[in-house]
């Protein structure tokens, strides 16, 4: 082998100073590595929070939707039942003239016998 690649296949040769920097660089990566997978642990646990949340909402959301369209019905069902009131008043109180004029006819009719012309 020429000489060239023998010296890129030796290891570089370290002193303390440098053995004691990387391992203290390793450490620090490791700590760092550590603390990323609490984070990590901390945002899973947040986002299984908020689709709880999201879930619980969704629940009362269908709740309101039930109940909006419930009362939809309901005014529907009450706008037909107050038309077809308004229709009867109106039938009851065209019977009640006609009950009267003929009563008031009646009676006129009667005072006329009982009375007599003169």
């Amino acid at each position: 082998e020429p000489e060239g690649q023998k010296m890129q296949l030796q290891a570089p040769l370290l002193d303390d100073g440098q053995v004691s920097f990387a391992m203290q660089s390793v450490m620090e990566r490791n700590e760092e590595m550590r603390q990323l997978e609490t984070d990590l642990g901390e945002l899973h646990t947040l986002f299984k929070d908020v689709a709880t949340l999201a879930s619980m909402q969704q629940e009362n959301l269908d709740t309101i939707e039930g109940a909006v369209t419930e009362a939809n019905v309901r005014v529907v069902g009450g706008v037909s039942e107050l038309l077809k009131a308004k229709k009867h008043q109106r039938r009851a109180r065209k019977r009640m003239c006609c009950l009267i004029a003929t009563g008031a006819c009646v009676v006129t009719i009667l005072a006329y016998w009982i009375i007599g012309p003169r």
